[in-house]
């Protein structure tokens, strides 16, 4: 039964990176890339726990349970993504403590059950902050602003190849390159890009 009081607060984007900042910040040091399963388990004292098959019983490739005692993982997951996955549940553990301790206090098919009778908007709010935390946390705006301007030679020369290149399109061009830095998905990268309002035209 979900509680009808539950509800998912707002959060600015500023207010979510400024926690990601916080927590790397006292759990890690500044290099990169950032060790996501030390500052879990040395400074969350989070236990990180094994279960092959996780993904396909929650659709994910880790779970922040419901004691917030530790995060199961996949270990069979695709490696970026288990490591952008731990740092999102980090998030949740981080934002929402009071809501995975009202949702997830089953198991994995409860929780499927739970997560389909979610408002999508509820649901989809935490999520959406979870992951502006991971991908803060994982990609410091610092690091990721040097990591373009590294790739300026090659940037400059798909703009005088392609005319009229689009900022989106340039993104698309560096993400895979700049991904390996921080051990995280192209993805994850062109999102750092938009979110961060980074104009790769005018690097």
């Amino acid at each position: 039964m979900i509680p009808s009081s539950l509800t998912v607060p707002r959060k600015s984007e500023a207010d979510i990176w400024k926690m990601a900042e916080v927590i790397r910040n006292a759990c890690w040091d500044s290099s990169i890339p950032v060790n996501v399963d030390l500052i879990a388990e040395k400074e969350l004292e989070l236990e990180l726990v094994p279960i092959v098959g996780l993904l396909a019983q929650v659709s994910a490739e880790a779970y922040l349970t419901g004691d917030l005692k530790e995060i199961d993982y996949d270990p069979n997951a695709y490696s970026f993504r288990l490591r952008f996955s731990i740092a999102h549940e980090i998030g949740h553990f981080v934002l929402h403590p009071t809501q995975i301790k009202a949702l997830r206090s089953g198991s994995f098919t409860e929780w499927h059950t739970t997560i389909a009778d979610l408002p999508g908007a509820m649901w989809g709010t935490a999520e959406y902050q979870a992951r502006e935390f991971a991908g803060r946390l994982l990609v410091p705006l610092p690091d990721l602003i040097s990591a373009v301007k590294s790739m300026k030679p090659m940037i400059d020369e798909a703009k005088r190849q392609v005319k009229n290149l689009l900022n989106d399109e340039l993104a698309e061009f560096v993400s895979g390159e700049i991904s390996k830095r921080f051990v995280v998905s192209a993805g994850v990268i062109s999102r750092r890009l938009k979110s961060e309002k980074i104009d790769l035209l005018k690097i």
